[in-house]
């Protein structure tokens, strides 16, 4: 079990709710090409650049060097660095929309 179900299924039981966590539904299994880009993401994913507005720090981008930084100290040779590149800025940018659309509810 992950730390992330076990901390919400203990909330969820402290509101009422009972049941157990169910890992299968919160794993993902990642494909073979896609496992590297999971791995650089997951190193570079608080390399965030933020821009201020005048009222608050807004969410703009990741570091794009952090990310080359990352490919090219891999501990493995990365046949395709440009496409485990698209492949971090797709998920950052996918992840980064469905913070603020969930910030604007």
């Amino acid at each position: 079990m992950c730390d992330q179900c076990r901390e919400t299924w203990v909330e969820r039981n402290q509101r009422g709710i009972e049941g157990e966590p169910d890992c299968d539904g919160c794993k993902v299994e990642l494909k073979k090409e896609n496992r590297i880009a999971a791995h650089i993401y997951q190193l570079v994913r608080g390399q965030q650049i933020f821009l201020f507005n005048g009222e608050r720090n807004i969410e703009y981008d990741i570091s794009h060097p952090a990310i080359w930084s990352a490919i090219d100290h891999y501990p493995r040779q990365i046949i395709s660095p440009w496409d485990v590149f698209e492949k971090v800025l797709h998920v950052y940018h996918i992840i980064s929309g469905e913070r603020r659309a969930n910030a604007d509810t």
